[in-house]
């Protein structure tokens, strides 16, 4: 049995668009990007106690192993905020857990 190829030639620009484009794909992205922008306003310290960072309805967690370091942060949550806010539009809340 022969199997059906799509009729329709896509050139590589669409293929690759499509691939970025797929909701699977934008999230590891999106969830490594923010990893990235934690990594650039965080030191060294945060970053060994921070467990996961993931995106939820728009709204930004941010898992630490350190119930000090989560207040800490806590309190400096709307500077966090604006330096994540400057790359990632989209989100409108950031949280520690």
């Amino acid at each position: 049995m022969k199997s059906k190829r799509k009729s329709k030639l896509l050139s590589i620009k669409d293929l690759t668009s499509e691939l970025y484009n797929s909701d699977k794909m934008k999230k590891g992205i999106n969830e490594v990007e923010l990893t990235n922008t934690w990594n650039k306003i965080t030191s060294k310290q945060i970053q060994s106690r921070t467990k996961k960072i993931f995106v939820k309805e728009n709204k930004l967690y941010i898992k630490v192993s350190s119930a000090p370091l989560r207040n800490e942060l806590s309190n400096n949550r709307k500077i966090l905020f604006e330096k994540f806010k400057e790359e990632h539009k989209y989100l409108l809340e950031i949280y520690f857990i």
